[in-house]
């Protein structure tokens, strides 16, 4: 295991792809402070709505990254010829996993720094409490790496680079569209205010009219449940600073990271590499 993570940490120093992403979490990072700079000038905002934005961006970044990154070693055959030489496919797999999260948390970390650099003396620091503050990055990046599991099981499954990176990609953002169709489903009311308009074209208000769209409880559960689970409605969360759900979400993503990497190793045991 360490030698494998030895020669990813090598295969990453040398990696333009790798430099260049982290060039680009820093130079979003940056693009982030100003423009909560600029909107500072008109009303009063803090640092927090760009600081905590990195969940939601980072992990389009990373899903370009590690199907790009694992895909070359099914090109050049190197997945191959450590299986040969006898490494443990648990063992390829870990090391990728831990090499592919790792990027994810230095290119969070590239993000932030940035935003620091340049938001805080522009704008100020972040003004949530530092504890909590502290509760909420370490809690974003365990979605970090759940992020990460599940590009790691894409990219160790498919030999084709450019089949692997197109399920990442689209995935994020189904998985945001998951997301955004679960929140409004829990945030439809329960009652809604009938109305109509008279020949004078005036709106009339009528009665409380009892929503379709309404969840009751056993519905809603489901949908709570799907929605704390899903890795990018968690990035939602941070991004917009909604802590009601802090201490559940990291165990969440802890369950996406433990099933995805015992169905990635489970297929990439049987996966034929000739």
């Amino acid at each position: 295991m360490r030698n494998l993570l030895s020669a990813n940490l090598l295969r990453l120093r040398k990696s333009i792809l790798f430099w260049g992403a982290l060039a680009f979490s820093f130079g979003i990072g940056i693009l982030m402070a100003f423009q909560c700079y600029q909107m500072s000038q008109y009303e009063s905002l803090s640092l927090d709505g760009a600081f905590f934005t990195y969940p939601i961006l980072i992990c389009i970044i990373t899903s370009v990254f590690i199907p790009q990154f694992f895909g070359r070693e099914y090109s050049d055959h190197t997945v191959r010829n450590k299986v040969t030489a006898g490494l443990p496919r648990a063992a390829i797999y870990a090391a990728n996993l831990l090499t592919g999260t790792a990027v994810s948390l230095l290119l969070c970390a590239a993000y932030m720094a940035a935003v620091a650099a340049v938001g805080i003396p522009l704008v100020g620091p972040v003004s949530m409490d530092a504890e909590l503050a502290v509760r909420m990055v370490l809690g974003s990046l365990v979605t970090m790496a759940a992020f990460s599991a599940l590009f790691t099981l894409v990219s160790m499954v498919s030999s084709r680079r450019s089949i692997s990176a197109a399920v990442c990609i689209l995935g994020v953002f189904l998985l945001m569209i998951a997301s955004i169709y679960l929140k409004s489903r829990l945030d439809a009311p329960e009652f809604y205010t009938d109305y109509s308009v008279n020949e004078a074209g005036e709106v009339v208000w009528g009665d409380l009219v009892a929503n379709p769209q309404y969840l009751g409880s056993t519905e809603r559960a489901v949908y709570e449940f799907f929605y704390n689970l899903l890795p990018h409605s968690q990035a939602i969360q941070y991004a917009s600073q909604q802590t009601q759900n802090l201490r559940w979400m990291p165990l969440w993503s802890l369950a996406v990271i433990a099933l995805s990497t015992g169905a990635g190793i489970a297929l990439f045991r049987r996966k034929d590499l000739k």
